[in-house]
């Protein structure tokens, strides 16, 4: 068997522009200015993105106001993100087989009720950014329960792949159609790196042909 883990923002859903928009907005809100374009969301985004936001400067204390006003203007009705349909595909036929957890900077709500939204059933659960922003611990927390599991993780990131390295990921899957430019997510030196979807998709199919 194996124990797949999937990033969110970019990997499943095209969200870099609305997450942009509504993320500096919060910020605004409480006078923080160090975030302001996606090119500032994807550079926080080759580490840790909260330890990159205090790295900048941002006071704890702020950055929690902040992300109490994101949260709400994410359960608004003008909120949308589009996910992309191959990769709902590909998430439905994993949770089928495997133990499949989304771990991501975003809101747990917020993923769910975007995967509810596209039927994606039988996610064992979305480890969000109000449970904890270290997506090492988060990766720890899971993989305790599944000892000696072949594990997997799906990132769009330098940042997702590095964090996924100290937690002690098996294989790193790099995607090229997310948040960071080809060559900033290979940076991370991924197992692999993929630049579509249909790649993705393959290299899965030949996964679950020899652990199915």
């Amino acid at each position: 068997m194996a124990l797949i883990f999937f990033d969110y923002d970019g990997v499943v859903v095209d969200s870099l522009a609305v997450e942009t928009k509504n993320f500096v907005s919060a910020c605004h809100e409480v006078g923080i200015d160090a975030v302001n374009t996606s090119d500032d969301m994807a550079k926080l985004s080759e580490g840790n993105f909260y330890q990159g936001l205090m790295d900048w400067g941002v006071p704890q204390d702020k950055l929690k106001v902040a992300m109490d006003i994101y949260a709400q203007k994410k359960e608004s009705p003008d909120f949308h993100v589009d996910a992309h349909k191959p990769i709902v595909k590909l998430l439905k036929k994993l949770t089928k087989h495997y133990p499949v957890y989304v771990v991501t900077s975003n809101t747990s709500n917020t993923v769910e009720r975007i995967m509810a939204e596209n039927g994606v059933e039988g996610i064992r659960e979305v480890l969000g950014a109000e449970k904890e922003t270290s997506k090492i611990l988060k990766l720890h927390k899971v993989m305790a329960q599944y000892p000696g599991e072949k594990t997997i993780f799906v990132g769009d990131t330098k940042g997702d792949m590095v964090e996924a390295a100290e937690a002690g990921i098996d294989v790193r899957i790099g995607v090229t159609w997310g948040w960071q430019k080809p060559w900033i997510v290979a940076s991370g030196n991924p197992d692999y790196i993929f630049d579509d979807f249909s790649t993705l998709r393959a290299w899965f199919k030949g996964f679950m042909k020899v652990t199915k």
